[in-house]
């Protein structure tokens, strides 16, 4: 690989930027399921947004690379070959309680 671990490196220090861009590109949410292809393309297009120009198999190393790492961190648990579940809780959400109106009473 071509100096690739300083890139995917850099991902994981920018993890909330890494993990806010993805958000805004597909539906994740804490405890939710992940796919490869999502982390994948994700990946790819963060870093290409970054100014980092990767060819298809370079891209793919690294996200393979970066969801290594993100399961030692308990980020990502493999559920099998192509998905994790996220565990990352700034993407709870948010519950909706119920609201009692008062209704007036009709005489």
């Amino acid at each position: 690989m071509m100096n690739m671990e300083k890139k995917y490196v850099d991902l994981l220090s920018n993890q909330d930027e890494l993990f806010a861009f993805l958000k805004s590109k597909f539906k994740l949410y804490h405890l939710s399921n992940v796919f490869f292809r999502d982390l994948h393309y994700g990946i790819w297009e963060f870093l290409k947004r970054q100014g980092v120009s990767l060819k298809y198999g370079q891209s793919e190393d690294i996200a393979h690379e970066v969801i290594v790492l993100l399961e030692e961190k308990n980020i990502l648990k493999k559920l099998d070959e192509q998905t994790w579940l996220l565990n990352y809780p700034r993407f709870k959400l948010i519950s909706v309680q119920k609201i009692q109106l008062k209704v007036p009473t009709v005489a």
